[in-house]
Order: structure tokens, then sequence, then C-alpha cells
């Protein structure tokens, strides 16, 4: 079984605090290190107040395969794995599980199972529809593009991500 792995490189990390993700110092500090958009995200994530926080031990079932979420969990350390006939992937720091699934309303195609200690932070799907209604269509746009990129060309779109 091939195994394919993604994470993010918490080092990178280190010299920021998490109370002053947006003090001009902080976005000095992102332009010093040379980071990433992702990496700037999960940051921003990581640090976001508005967001619980989650911790799961080894071996919980975060998610169910069939069940359509209700939270999506974005790793913010640890790792957890799922598997296919074919593949197991092991997601870590920076991966996000669920929200395609949820934005979609979609039962997920994999159980999700910590494999790793993991924190995370929650994103309530009822609250990412509620603000993704609200928002602007470029970025309605990059939501149905990973909907589809995740989930398959074939996927149907829900209404509210639709431009009006």
């Amino acid at each position: 079984m091939a195994q394919a792995k993604f994470e993010i490189n918490r080092e990178l990390y280190k010299e920021l605090s998490l109370a002053d993700a947006r003090l001009k110092s902080t976005i000095d500090l992102f332009e010093k290190k040379e980071m990433s958009s992702q990496e700037r995200l999960f940051f921003k994530i990581w640090a976001s107040p508005k967001l619980k926080i989650g911790v799961f031990d080894v071996g919980i079932e975060i998610l169910k395969k069939g069940d359509v979420p209700l939270s999506a969990y974005a790793i913010t350390m640890g790792s957890v794995e799922c598997h296919d006939d074919e593949h197991e992937y092991i997601l870590g720091p920076g991966s996000v599980i669920g929200l395609a699934e949820g934005l979609a309303e979609r039962p997920l195609n994999y159980t999700y199972k910590v494999n790793e200690f993991v924190n995370c932070k929650i994103i309530p799907i009822p609250n990412a529809m509620r603000e993704l209604q609200l928002t602007n269509t470029g970025l309605k746009a990059v939501c149905r593009m990973t909907i589809e990129r995740i989930l398959g060309q074939g996927v149907t779109i829900p209404e509210y991500l639709k431009n009006e």
C-alpha cells in the first residue's frame, strides 16, 4: 500500500506568539522568514481566537466514513490517518479534514483516525456556510474550486457558493 504524507513544518512558528498574530512585528517576521501563503494561512488559523481548540488522543476516530461532517478540523499538531484500498494518507499540521464534504453536505469517503496526539482548530460547518453566503464572489470561487479538487469535478456545488 502506497503512503502519502502532508504536513507544514511547525519549526517556522517558534518565534511567533499566537497572541500577536496581527501585530506588525509578526507580519514583518512573515516577510523575514519568506513564509508561503499556506504557511501564513496555517498560522492565522492556528492563532485565531474565534475557533475553538480540539484535542484528540491516539486511536480516536475524529470523522467517520459515510457521515456528513458538522465540523471540520484544521490540524495544528499531531497527525491523523485514513486509507482506501490502494493508499494510506498521513495528515499532519496544516491539513484540514471534513471541510469540503461539510460545505458540500456530502458524506465522507474516509474515516479519520488519530495517529499521533492531535491539537486542532474546530471549524463549525454551519458557521462557515453562513460566512460564505456573505462573502465576495472571489472567495466563493476559491471554495468551489477546492471542493471540486477534493470531491471531484462532478460534485454538486451548493447554491450558497454560486455567484448571484
